[in-house]
């Protein structure tokens, strides 16, 4: 079935263009210059297949940019193409000529009288299409190379709009072109450029794809541009939240390496994600103990990056106060945002105010003026002295306004929702609280299963519903709620998270 629909979509596509020509000219016209009776041509326009002998009599009667007839590319006249554009053009429909021998080939014949012709003008076909595939994938090559660094610099750049041109062309270059490391480097690159502006979905599957191929190759080098492919994947992995398959991957992929690339920055870097992973999942001494472990030997550039969940681990670990945390590790984003949400945690408001002051309005190493999490903290602050009004509103509106900026995921939603009524709680609006409460645990209870919600939401969310239901309140879901809590809090606590014993 599926090969019968590749060919109707072609031809649809061939009839369009078709249908482009006799804009300007009559079927008549059409029809003289092919030789063709008129009507013919009007069944071709209208749904009839269309021959490739068709096809060579326009282009050679109409003087056609073959390119054009049969992919679209390119203008409509060879008079408008350069000469190396025409040629390759002419492959072009050498290939699709060849395609059309093979396809009329009928295996049936080959039980008949002239079953030996019939398959040697079938290999003959097949040995044409594949010469022919291979000029074109050689002449393409070059193309499809330059392409390619000129997308790389354009995300370099976060050029999007570039970006987004170059890659069109690039897709269609990829189409002719079946130089496998080529295509995998664009698949990388289409990753990244999903990661940074498009669907964090899809971002995922191709860095999936990217790894699967590199491990399917028949000529795969375990060296450490195959460890960045895994490092890509299992970061793809953790920031779509589906930490159980991240640490699975990252566990195969150290095994895989573990006799030839310990002493790698990039190794090193996989044993600190996979402490990390461990953390989320709720296995903190194993995580904190690989992460001490790995943390010091991190190349420079990448302790920056892992310096929030080595802040966090400490915090939530109980191992560190809150007073002597800011002088852990390369000061970032993530760690000035472990920071807030761990003394908003606890509701250590004098250590937020600290927080703020430290790393408020700083884009590059702390909170963006503006963003959800700066807006939460200083709400917190004002609600925390007395001053409620409009903190809540504020709050939606940051949110609001990440939603539009940024494609929010629903482990994301979950916490935002967390941070809600936890804030609510401190306006001392217990209606509200309530509301971003239920609105939470609605969220929580319909993420997919293969997703792993942050540790620190979590336990922002159990806090909330402790606090919102007391022990004897006669709330209709306060005994369910806080058994809930008391038993997150003590598994926790139990596997290492010392700073829960506050809730116990």
């Amino acid at each position: 079935m599926g090969s019968e629909v590749v060919p109707k979509l072609f031809d649809d596509q061939i009839r369009e263009r078709m249908r482009v020509l006799v804009k300007n000219r009559s079927q008549s016209d059409l029809a003289r210059k092919t030789n063709t009776l008129v009507s013919t041509v009007n069944r071709y326009l209208k749904s009839t297949k269309i021959p490739a002998e068709f096809c060579t009599a326009v282009i050679n009667g109409l003087g056609v940019n073959p390119a054009w007839l049969m992919t679209g590319e390119g203008t409509p006249f060879l008079a408008d193409v350069s000469a190396g554009t025409s040629e390759m053009a002419s492959n072009l429909l050498e290939l699709v000529e060849a395609m059309n021998q093979v396809a009329k080939m009928k295996l049936g014949a080959l039980t008949g009288q002239h079953h030996l012709k019939v398959l040697r003008e079938l290999n003959d076909a097949i040995e044409r299409y594949e010469a022919l595939r291979a000029v074109l994938n050689k002449r393409t090559r070059s193309v499809f190379r330059e392409l390619l660094d000129n997308l790389k610099k354009a995300l370099q750049d976060m050029d999007q709009q570039r970006a987004s041109e170059i890659r069109k062309a690039a897709l269609q270059v990829s189409k002719l072109c079946d130089d496998p490391q080529l295509n995998v480097e664009f698949d990388g690159l289409q990753e990244f450029y999903e990661h940074i502006y498009g669907d964090q979905v899809r971002a995922l599957e191709l860095s999936r794809k990217v790894f699967v191929k590199s491990l399917a190759a028949s000529d795969v080098t375990i060296d450490k541009d195959h460890a960045a492919l895994a490092i890509n994947l299992v970061a793809s992995l953790h920031r779509a939240d589906r930490c159980r398959e991240a640490r699975r991957i990252c566990r195969a992929t150290l095994a895989l390496y573990e006799d030839v690339g310990k002493e790698w920055g990039r190794y090193k870097q996989l044993q600190a994600l996979h402490a990390i992973l461990n953390i989320e999942l709720g296995h903190m001494r194993d995580g904190l103990r690989d992460l001490h472990d790995t943390y010091p030997v991190l190349p420079d550039q990448l302790k920056r990056s892992f310096s929030g969940k080595l802040v966090e681990s400490m915090l939530l670990s109980g191992l560190t106060p809150l007073a002597y945390a800011t002088a852990i590790g390369e000061d970032s984003n993530s760690k000035a945002v472990a920071l807030l949400r761990f003394a908003a945690l606890v509701d250590d408001f004098a250590h937020l105010r600290e927080i703020v002051d430290r790393y408020g309005d700083d884009d590059r190493v702390g909170l963006a003026q503006g963003s959800i999490w700066d807006v939460y903290a200083k709400g917190l602050l004002r609600a925390s002295g007395g001053d409620v009004k409009d903190v809540l509103k504020g709050f939606e509106a940051a949110l609001g306004a990440e939603r539009t900026r940024v494609a929010v995921r629903p482990t994301q939603d979950f916490a935002y929702a967390a941070c809600g009524a936890h804030l609510a709680l401190v306006c001392v609006d217990d209606k509200a609280a309530r509301q971003y409460h239920e609105e939470a645990q609605q969220k929580l209870d319909s993420l997919d299963p293969a997703v792993s919600p942050q540790i620190m939401a979590l336990a922002q969310h159990q806090a909330n519903a402790l606090r919102l239901y007391p022990e004897g309140s006669k709330a209709k879901q306060a005994t369910a709620a806080r058994s809930m809590a008391l038993h997150f809090f003590r598994q926790h606590h139990e596997a290492g998270y010392g700073s829960f014993s506050r809730w116990l």
